[in-house]
């Protein structure tokens, strides 16, 4: 239960903010983020599907409020009329030391719903460059994949960040705004004191490095079908917690307060999806996600029903909690004040991607057979940088998953390898 000091010391502030400045401070978050989770509901089944893409709303101090993807051509060809999708945002995205949970109410979280649609005329070059000013590398990606510039065209903005729950803020409001940080909390926040103790597996791995994926992950979209906005997606922000060290089962458990739209969501409709991405670990990253889009910062969806824990369950996600979780010490201690209920996921789809050529062919069965990731809480975790010998270790995930490569005859991938090997080694820069 978050502390009665905090709570009615911020229950004021919150009720003295004008519209504006809750407006400026998701101004301000969707400006500092560079990447976030997309959820969609699949044309046919309508269950939810979850990405994580990379975004710009512009360079830096140029902000737009506008949401610009750079996404393959063919990525709504499905939906001629445009894709209907949540894009949700984290301030725990930002790469800082801790000072707040995910699940915190004071660490900011944005859902952007709309259409997502190509992109035509003068907002082509737009989008190009505010794309290309947060993101270089998306500079070069392979003409041969046919990437185009997308734009998710707003029908809503939700957020949360602050005590006293979330809210729509209007859509002109939104957009008059300049982005501010306008909450007294620090702009600041990952979300444990833990750091990834281990490398990852091996890249011929594919089912340790999955579960290795998510047992260090504290933080997740959940994508659900929305109860309030009937036949579109809904995503946001909640802590997971897999297990600890060896008790690792490779299926999250997390707790969803009852006051957030994903409760009403999920006792209409268990079905959802978990979506995580290595660019949200506690630590900065494994090295592989200068570009959080790019195929080798790893990515994952646990699709499947969400089902409440029983009683001797929901001890073991106390305890979870209370060792992933210090800084949201309410998860560990039956939830917040509000209610809640406590969850996992009953599996049933998964969709690794961690390499060039598209997602891995890893059934469930092998993720869920893999063994526990070994896990401390050392702060000295060897990165896989590409700084000193970079070259040597770019060729050296090419020669690992070149056989994953040829196996998906993706053969513009092997020239993208060797594309983004030059381009890194000679101008010293990491990917």
């Amino acid at each position: 239960m978050w502390p009665i000091v905090t709570l009615a010391l911020a229950l004021p502030l919150a009720a003295a903010r004008t519209p504006e400045e809750i407006a400026q401070n998701a101004r301000w978050l969707v400006h500092q983020t560079t990447w976030g989770y997309l959820t969609t509901l699949d044309a046919h089944t309508k269950v939810p599907v979850g990405d994580t893409l990379s975004f710009s709303d512009g360079a830096l101090d140029h902000s737009t409020g506008r949401f610009f993807f750079y996404v393959m051509g063919d990525y709504t060809a499905a939906a001629p009329q445009g894709l209907p999708c949540a894009f949700t945002l984290s301030q725990a995205s930002l790469m800082h030391n801790a000072t707040l949970d995910p699940e915190d109410p004071r660490c900011a979280k944005l859902t952007a719903s709309g259409i997502l649609r190509k992109s035509e005329g003068e907002d082509v070059q737009l989008g190009k460059e505010a794309l290309f000013a947060r993101h270089p590398q998306m500079k070069h990606w392979p003409a041969s994949h046919h990437f185009a510039v997308h734009e998710l065209q707003l029908s809503e903005v939700w957020m949360i960040d602050m005590y006293g729950g979330g809210e729509n803020i209007s859509l002109d409001v939104f957009w008059a705004a300049q982005p501010r940080h306008t909450t007294p909390w620090a702009a600041s926040s990952r979300s444990s004191v833990l750091q990834p103790g281990s490398k990852p597996p091996p890249w011929s791995q594919l089912a340790d490095r999955a579960r290795w994926l998510v047992a260090h992950s504290v933080w997740a979209a959940l994508g659900t079908s929305s109860v309030r906005r009937p036949g579109m997606a809904w995503g946001n922000v909640r802590s997971v917690a897999d297990g600890v060290g060896t008790n690792s089962t490779g299926l999250p458990m997390l707790y969803v307060p009852t006051p957030d739209p994903s409760s009403a969501d999920l006792a209409a409709d268990a079905r959802a999806v978990l979506t995580m991405s290595e660019a949200g670990l506690p630590a900065p990253g494994s090295g592989s996600c200068g570009e959080t889009e790019d195929p080798i910062c790893a990515r994952i969806t646990l699709s499947g029903r969400l089902r409440v824990l029983n009683a001797t369950e929901l001890l073991d996600a106390e305890e979870r909690m209370k060792v992933k979780h210090p800084l949201a010490p309410w998860l560990a201690t039956g939830g917040a004040h509000t209610g809640g209920q406590y969850f996992t996921i009953e599996l049933e789809n998964i969709t690794f991607l961690d390499f060039y050529g598209g997602p891995s062919n890893l059934t469930v069965a092998q993720y869920l057979a893999a063994a526990a990731p070994q896990e401390t809480c050392s702060r000295n975790r060897p990165m896989r940088r590409f700084g000193t010998g970079m070259g040597h270790s770019i060729l050296k995930l090419i020669q690992e998953r070149m056989s994953h490569i040829a196996r998906k005859q993706c053969i513009p991938c092997i020239a993208l390898c060797i594309a983004l090997y030059r381009q890194t080694y000679l101008s010293k820069m990491p990917l």
